[in-house]
């Protein structure tokens, strides 16, 4: 009997569990697919064309698509009296099942995106109610006979049907509604498949069904003119506060580079040139040639080599390579030591010694193919001629009056971009401003420690179209989107302007020291002697007779100066005249052409 009734008590409980399961499972089918089962918004609209918006969103969720929980979309700007504004929201709150929910904004697409639901916690399936509550202002159309409130209930971004929706609009007391109208459908629909009820004067609600994805429900109601309060028009200072600052932060910073620039940047005066028989101040070619031009150029150490072949510690054959299936030969050298390197030597000319040879290697060749050694021999020759001359050359730069004006036009620029969106809050133009910025900052910083010897013309009329076209576009932006965005338009052209004179300043401010200056004299006059033709050395007092000893002494120094063409004929001429024959002995190979020499050689070893 026992048995009998154990047996009979689990027969029951099978028979109400699977009743209890058919009975979900009947629910889930009249539910069906994730979808909105019910959108509602109460708005709430105040007397200074604010609202506040509390929407109240029902789904069912399969934990497909709606797994984590929803997210909402509000669009980040919308068309009100004729002008494109941008809209701000403050989120006020954000619920689910009426307990706070975890939620994070995301800016994209041009919508401001709120992702409700935890990334940690997947939804079971079933039905959730969702709050999401925010507040946002001037959303208020102002006509000549009535005043509007336009607004789109649910967006169109939902990707699920929604079966009903609605929308309760309050008004101010005694707002007066005068019309009202409803649209769905996707967006730009006409179709009108909605019903309103006017609740009074100033209160009303719409509502709608069987919504398919992507549509929506957008609302107008008409009211008496006189309940709003218009948002006041720019302020004067709104309108060109930020123009009259700029203007007088630019004309201070024109002050403060003026007085500084008398200061720290008139350069002394510079020495009269003469010219110059002998190599000033006994400098090697490569050091006369860096401190003339004060960079590094690869001449120099073509010049240097031939000026070691000169004094006879290398010798320079020359030779030839068969190109591509033997056509197209090419010329080789190739550079063989006669003796060690000896103090006699400049600096850099003994550390290229040492780099090209070894006690074990006493030659080396420049074919035109890649070698290591000859790398080496190169960057450690550049980098002795900077260790020897780079800080006389910068002595008087002021490099470091350029960091105060540069921090204050940072600073000021980026005080006008933030003032500017707080007046007109579209981040895109504090994007494209942030751009400019690095742009020119970028380029600014190539000029100023890259490319010493730039026209200060050049420098300043640069940046001069680029003010005009910023211009332009302030104009046209201010025409499309109020006198809000001619900020924006004075900030870019204020940087624009600023490192434009920071060009020039950079330029001016630097003030060379009275020794580089007497040294550079001595270096033009010398090349005023070494480049003048023939008939014009008649104008020099007792100029030093060319002799093969004179010419090949001084060819290194006319390579680097770049008269060595000039030098080389007025060789050539005295060989003619003279009919005397030239055999050097540092040189072996074709015949040498006295002015077209120092090209093929540094073409060679470049």
């Amino acid at each position: 009997m026992k048995k009998l009734l154990q047996l009979f008590l689990l027969q029951f409980f099978f028979v109400a569990f699977a009743q209890n399961e058919l009975g979900r499972t009947d629910q889930l089918s009249i539910i069906g697919p994730e979808k909105i089962i019910s959108f509602h918004s109460d708005i709430d609209v105040n007397k200074k064309s604010g609202i506040t918006v509390t929407e109240h969103i029902k789904v069912y969720s399969l934990g497909n698509n709606i797994k984590r929980g929803i997210f909402r979309a509000l669009p980040l700007s919308r068309n009100l009296n004729n002008k494109t504004h941008k809209v701000r929201y403050d989120i006020i709150s954000v619920k689910k099942n009426g307990i706070d929910e975890n939620y994070h904004e995301k800016t994209e697409d041009g919508y401001l995106k709120i992702y409700a639901g935890n990334k940690d916690i997947i939804l079971d399936p079933g039905t959730y109610d969702y709050e999401i509550k925010y507040s946002t202002e001037n959303q208020i159309g102002f006509f000549p006979k009535y005043d509007e409130f336009y607004w789109n209930v649910n967006g169109t971004y939902w990707d699920f049907d929604v079966d009903s929706i609605s929308a309760r609009v309050n008004l101010p007391d005694g707002a007066g509604i005068i019309q009202n109208s409803c649209y769905t459908g996707e967006y730009g629909s006409n179709s009108q498949n909605c019903t309103v009820k006017v609740l009074s004067d100033h209160s009303i609600e719409w509502s709608a069904s069987g919504l398919r994805a992507n549509e929506g429900l957008t609302i107008a109601v008409g009211f008496k003119k006189g309940i709003m309060v218009p948002p006041p028009p720019p302020t004067f200072s709104e309108k060109y506060g930020i123009l009259i600052g700029g203007c007088t932060v630019f004309l201070a910073l024109m002050m403060y580079l003026y007085s500084t620039w008398r200061k720290y940047g008139v350069d002394p005066e510079t020495p009269t040139v003469y010219p110059q028989f002998n190599v000033p101040e006994n400098l090697s070619p490569a050091s006369m040639g860096y401190i003339n031009s004060e960079s590094f150029k690869n001449k120099y150490l073509t010049a240097a080599v031939v000026n070691l072949a000169v004094k006879g510690y290398v010798k320079i054959i020359e030779g030839e390579d068969s190109g591509v299936l033997g056509f197209f030969n090419t010329k080789t050298f190739t550079l063989e030591k006669l003796k060690p390197a000896d103090e006699s030597l400049s600096k850099e000319e003994i550390n290229l010694m040492n780099s090209l040879f070894s006690e074990s290697e006493n030659s080396v060749k420049f074919d035109g193919k890649y070698n290591s050694k000859i790398e080496t021999a190169v960057l450690n020759f550049k980098e002795t001629l900077k260790f020897q001359h780079e800080d006389f050359l910068n002595e008087g730069n002021n490099s470091k009056k350029l960091l105060l004006p540069w921090f204050l036009i940072t600073l000021l620029y980026g005080l006008g971009l933030f003032v500017s969106y707080t007046l007109l809050p579209e981040f895109e133009r504090v994007f494209a401003g942030v751009l400019l910025y690095i742009i020119l900052f970028v380029v600014f910083a190539l000029i100023a420690f890259f490319a010493k010897k730039l026209s200060w013309k050049l420098l300043f009329l640069i940046p001069i179209p680029m003010s005009i076209i910023l211009g332009v576009i302030g104009v046209v932006s201010q025409e499309s989107t109020g006198a809000e965005s001619i900020n924006f338009s004075v900030c870019y052209i204020f940087l624009v302007l600023a490192f434009s004179i920071m060009l020039l300043y950079q330029y001016l401010i630097k003030q060379p020291s009275k020794e580089k200056l007497r040294k550079q004299s001595l270096i033009d006059g010398f090349k005023m002697y070494m480049g003048a033709a023939e008939n014009e050395q008649i104008k020099f007092h007792n100029p030093p007779q060319m002799t093969p000893q004179v010419f090949e002494t001084l060819l290194p120094f006319a390579m680097v100066m770049g008269v060595d063409q000039i030098w080389g004929q007025k060789f050539d001429d005295l060989l003619k005249r003279t009919s005397a024959e030239y055999n050097n002995t540092w040189y072996y190979g074709g015949v040498m052409n006295h002015y077209l020499f120092a090209n093929t050689l540094n073409s060679s070893f470049t």
